[in-house]
């Protein structure tokens, strides 16, 4: 009877694990949850194997420790998920407790009985991963860096890449409405292990601005996936300098420079790169271990950021093209493609029964009618495809020219099949990966076109830098890699002057502005005025030629001070103290024949009553 009742405990503790990622009450939740609950109990009690037989000892406290701290960040979402559930309004009637209290006890007997099953499975990951490494062979001497100087070696080149945007101090648009109002408001997209990790760095649900922290957090997130993709395309643990330099368009690519740029978001759009590529350390690992990390890894991914939705599938796609040209059986590859298909659908289909909270803003989460999925693919890719061209500099553009060529021809090298068969199938797992590089998104009936969800290009661009970089391919075949590595590098400070200058620039025009309201009688009274701002400032007269050289950073850089956008007058009515000042977005004064009170250099004054507008030139 023992291993009955060692399986019911940990059917218990996964069972609690599940429910604390319920983020809603809605039927469809409920039975999913239900369904998921039926299937992992038949798992469990039919399973055989020792994980769920045995009992559970953790010879290192990190297991139980880093399980605690998971844990917490579940229960801290679950939290903010049920605080004002009608369904505990009831419970709580019943007992007579108060709401949030009832929520706090639930909360925290789910964290406590969560704990065992994430504990166990951390130590099953760990154990394995550690003694797969230990096996993993070397670089001849003297040729290599072991994977612990690699990484530091790529944290300091990463941070040294972002100095320029760190000194910039640029509120990066959502940033503003953070720094001045302290929320957090990522479960708006379903991003929950963001809100929950927030909690626990921050210590408290109010957060506050932490920066340049939150950046050094998203860099060894960044440097740590980078490692791991070495590990694993090349299936060693010692890499070369010029390796090293092939994962420089990972973190510093400039799409991913706007994630850099955010400062409270940065790091979970970082780690949702790392929870992509993670699973793939335990893809020699029995087939149950490995599917039960890809689904883990998605879910993380998914409560994240959704942008990093293709890169485990574009992994996926090198990794079995490289099994392949290394003559692999097709037993082999057929069970690692079926592994990391089962384990990513189970990860999606977990988020969006469970997790996801269906969202209609800016961007949609909805498909289209079956009917008009293919014409909204197709429409979404000549979207995509038509940004990349404009954003990308001529010589970019020749370099990953270049760059895809000698991905093509780096498979002879490493293939033992003949040379034509490869060309023709590395070509289409070339096609095929950056298909993939945008994820979900193109089959979304309105995806998110900015350049931070479009990163997954970068991770494109980084697959076929490490591919050609590889040690033993010929130096020219590895040139390519090592200018768009320069190319991405020395830009990313460009991009951070731009932010800084940018920033100066509007600092300068918002004061402007104060300074000539503070002179107008309409606000030395006790009477509310009503200000309205229209126009832009547009960019600095510097930002306007660097923009000129990289096009991508009129995407990059945003303006504002400037009307028709909250995000271009957050600052001006926030962070200045204005006294008297209201804002009021149920009029447009732009329509009223309001008389001029100032005419000036930077901008243009009207007003009459307690109403006036700012037109910025």
């Amino acid at each position: 009877m023992k291993p009955f009742f060692r399986k019911g405990w940990m059917f218990i503790s996964m069972s609690a694990a599940i429910i604390l990622n319920i983020s809603n009450e809605r039927t469809e939740t409920m039975r999913s949850c239900l369904l998921i609950l039926l299937i992992v109990a038949v798992l469990v009690f039919k399973s055989k194997d020792e994980f769920f037989i045995k009992p559970i000892h953790f010879s290192n406290s990190i297991y139980p420790v880093s399980a605690l701290l998971i844990c917490s960040c579940f229960g801290c979402n679950f939290y903010s998920a049920w605080t004002n559930s009608g369904r505990i309004l009831r419970i709580s009637e019943l007992l007579g407790a108060p709401n949030k209290h009832v929520v706090i006890f639930l909360s925290v007997l789910g964290v406590l009985a969560a704990v065992p099953a994430v504990a166990a499975i951390i130590s099953a990951f760990s154990q394995f991963i550690i003694s797969d490494f230990e096996k993993s062979p070397v670089l001849p001497e003297r040729k290599g860096l072991s994977a612990k100087k690699s990484f530091c070696l790529l944290t300091a080149v990463y941070l040294i890449g972002i100095i320029a945007i760190v000194r910039a101090n640029f509120n990066y648009i959502d940033d503003m409405g953070r720094v001045l109002d302290g929320y957090m408001g990522w479960q708006d997209f379903s991003r929950f292990a963001s809100n929950g990790l927030s909690t626990m760095i921050h210590m408290d649900r109010a957060i506050t601005d932490i920066s340049p922290l939150t950046q050094f957090i998203a860099v060894l997130f960044l440097a740590l996936a980078g490692i791991i993709l070495l590990y694993v395309v090349y299936e060693r643990k010692s890499f070369g300098i010029w390796e090293l330099i092939a994962l420089i368009p990972l973190g510093l690519n400039p799409y991913f420079l706007e994630c850099i740029s955010y400062k409270f978001d940065s790091p979970f759009m970082a780690l949702s790169i790392l929870a992509a590529v993670f699973p793939l350390l335990l893809r020699n690992s029995t087939m149950w271990k490995y599917i039960l990390a890809v689904a883990i890894g998605t879910i993380l991914m998914c409560t994240t950021y959704q942008a990093a939705s293709g890169i485990f599938p574009m992994a996926v796609v090198l990794l079995s093209l490289r099994m392949w040209l290394k003559n692999k059986p097709w037993q082999e590859i057929a069970r690692f493609l079926l592994g990391s298909v089962v384990g990513f659908a189970i990860g999606l289909i977990f988020f969006k029964q469970v997790i996801m909270n269906p969202i209609e803003s800016y961007a949609s989460t909805s498909l289209p009618p079956l009917k008009e999925l293919f014409p909204t693919i197709v429409t979404n890719y000549k979207h995509y495809f038509s940004l990349l061209l404009s954003d990308y500099e001529r010589l970019w553009k020749w370099i990953i020219a270049l760059l895809i060529i000698a991905f093509s021809l780096s498979g002879i090298k490493v293939s033992g099949r003949k040379r034509f068969t490869t060309l023709i199938l590395t070509a289409a797992a070339e096609i095929v990966i950056f298909l993939l590089c945008f994820g979900l998104y193109p089959a979304f009936a309105k995806p998110l076109f900015e350049p931070r969800a479009m990163y997954g290009f970068g991770v494109f661009i980084t697959l076929l830098c490490i591919s050609t970089a590889e040690s033993f391919q010929p130096a020219a075949m590895k040139l390519p890699a090592v200018a768009i590595a320069w190319i991405f590098f020395v830009f990313s400070f460009t991009y951070g002057n731009a932010l800084f200058v940018q920033k100066s620039y509007t600092d300068f025009r918002i004061t402007q502005v104060i300074s000539d309201l503070n002179d107008m009688e309409e606000f030395l009274g006790d009477e509310p005025v009503t200000v309205q701002i229209s126009g832009s400032i547009d960019f600095a007269p510097a930002v306007e030629r660097m923009r000129h050289n990289s096009a991508v950073l009129s995407r990059l850089v945003p303006i504002t001070f400037r009307g028709a956008w909250p995000w271009g007058q957050k600052g001006f009515y926030g962070y200045y103290g204005l006294k008297n000042v209201k804002q009021d977005d149920s009029i447009d004064l732009t329509a009223y024949a309001l008389p001029l009170i100032k005419d000036g250099m930077y901008h243009t004054i009207y007003g009459e009553d307690n109403y006036v507008l700012v037109k910025l030139k």
